[in-house]
C-alpha cells in the first residue's frame, strides 16, 4: 500500500510540476506604460517614419522634453508645445509654429500632422518604434529614433 501511495504521490507531484511549468510561457508581454514609457520617449530625436500609413516626403521629427514640452520639426517650419502623457493616454496642447511656406506637397504634409497630432488619444510602444494614436485616423503616426546601424 506504501508503494502504491508513493507511486501516486510522484505522479501528483510530476502533474504539478508540469502545470506550473506550462504557466506564464504563452502570456503576452504587458504594454510599456507610465513611467516605464515616458522614460523611453523623453530625451530621443524621433524620426516619424509613417502618417497615416503613408511615407514622408520630407524628414519630419519631434523630441519629448522632460518638462512636458515638446519639440518637433514638421519637414518645413519648427514646432512647439506640450504634451501630457498619463499610463498610455496621450494628448498634445496647441502647437506653435513658424510660419514658412515650402510649396503644396510639405506645406499639405505639415498640416496633416499638426492636424492629426491635435486629435492623438493614445501612445504604445512597439518595439523600437513609438505609435500615435486616435479612434478618428485609420492608421498611427509611426515614429523611429533610426539609428540602427554601425555606421549611421
Amino acid at each position: 500500500m506504501r508503494t502504491h501511495m508513493k507511486g501516486l504521490a510522484v505522479v501528483c507531484f510530476l502533474i504539478v510540476l508540469f502545470a506550473v511549468a506550462g504557466c506564464g510561457s504563452h502570456e503576452e508581454p504587458k504594454p510599456v506604460v507610465g513611467e516605464n514609457l515616458r522614460s523611453a520617449m523623453v530625451g530621443k530625436k524621433w524620426v516619424v517614419e509613417e502618417l497615416f500609413a503613408r511615407r514622408m516626403n520630407e524628414e519630419v521629427t519631434m523630441e519629448f522634453m522632460s518638462d512636458g514640452t515638446v519639440k518637433a520639426f514638421g519637414g518645413c517650419n519648427e514646432l512647439t508645445g506640450t504634451y501630457t502623457l498619463l499610463e498610455d493616454g496621450l494628448t498634445f496642447g496647441p502647437m506653435a509654429s513658424t510660419r514658412k511656406s515650402c510649396g503644396p506637397a510639405l506645406d499639405e504634409q505639415e498640416y496633416s500632422f499638426k492636424t492629426f497630432l491635435a486629435r492623438v488619444e493614445r501612445v504604445e510602444l512597439d518595439g523600437n518604434d513609438l505609435l500615435l494614436l486616435s479612434r478618428e485616423f485609420p492608421g498611427p503616426i509611426r515614429l523611429t529614433t533610426g539609428g540602427g546601424g554601425l555606421f549611421w
